[in-house]
């Protein structure tokens, strides 16, 4: 088997056709088929159901195309790790961040510390949501990513806590009974639709708020999910009974010009949540000395 094979197969599993893989690869598409039935012939077993309109995965070429994509990874940083070396340099540090809101200027202030104290190192910068960060760093797409958690230690990877994010309170429309409050119990909103974010983009935190809101005696009757399009929006709330959770960074705007929506901090105790740096151990160099440039600019909570 050999690396120009599992290019061909990521190649056709990502454009789910051989015509497409191969004007993407600029090979004949006979050549293209062949090579795949090649590496299917020896695996022993079918990597793509061929139909008329396509192709699709099949169990085993889902699982392959996993092992597939890091392994083609891990060859390019390679090759990346050995032109570097010849020219002195380092391999980058692959970062990737989510969603950050008021926390981007921290994170901001953290690269700017990284690349001040490592003026040689490279940094790759991506973003995306925090469920496909984590994929990313399973498949060592990249080194390090920045993602909202809700449990210490994060299952399956090493992390940094760099700020407490700890849900506070929450953002209510202002023509609402409740907003006449100075605070509220999170009972008061069983009735109200709860405006929360997809778990798909949040993968592992959502199960958790949920548990936590039960334990402080609020079972939501009514839930609506923010539009993939402006994930970070509340217009929903302005317009109607919707009711979102918040910490105290997130509700700053809100305080000074509520613009039709009002923060109430709730009675219970907050729940926990955490701005962290995660990876998956072993760390690299440039990983660890990406958290000492967290602790040097102060981006470290208690535990960290």
């Amino acid at each position: 088997m050999e690396l120009r094979h599992l290019r061909y197969f990521v190649a056709v599993a990502e454009e789910r056709s051989f015509m497409g893989a191969a004007t993407r690869l600029r090979v004949a598409q006979s050549a293209l088929s062949k090579q795949i039935r090649d590496l299917e012939g020896e695996l022993g077993t079918e990597l793509f159901e061929r139909g008329p309109r396509g192709v699709r995965l099949t169990a085993a070429g889902r699982a392959f195309l996993v092992e597939a994509r890091h392994t083609l990874d891990v060859a390019s940083r390679a090759v990346a790790s050995a032109r570097g070396a010849a020219q002195g340099r380092e391999s980058p540090l692959r970062f990737a961040h989510g969603e950050l809101g008021p926390y981007g200027t921290d994170l901001e202030n953290l690269l700017a510390r990284f690349r001040d104290t490592n003026p040689a190192a490279q940094v790759e910068i991506s973003s995306s949501h925090d469920g496909e960060i984590c994929h990313a760093l399973r498949e060592r797409r990249v080194d390090v990513g920045s993602a909202f958690i809700a449990e210490w230690p994060v299952t399956g990877f090493a992390g940094h806590r760099l700020i407490d994010t700890s849900v506070t309170g929450v953002l209510l429309p202002g023509s609402h009974p409740l907003a006449a409050q100075t605070s509220i119990q999170l009972a008061q909103l069983r009735t109200l639709t709860w405006l929360n974010s997809s778990p798909r983009r949040w993968p592992g935190f959502f199960p958790i708020i949920e548990t936590a809101l039960r334990a402080r005696g609020l079972v939501p009757e009514r839930q609506l999910e923010r539009p993939r399009e402006a994930p970070a929006m509340n217009i929903q709330i302005a317009a109607g009974d919707t009711w979102a959770l918040t910490s105290e960074a997130v509700a700053a705007p809100y305080r000074k010009n509520s613009n039709g929506i009002v923060y109430r901090p709730f009675r219970e105790l907050p729940i926990a949540c955490w701005l962290a740096l995660v990876w998956l151990p072993p760390a690299t160099g440039l990983v660890d000395r990406l958290v000492q440039a967290a602790r040097d600019t102060g981006l470290a909570t208690l535990g960290a």
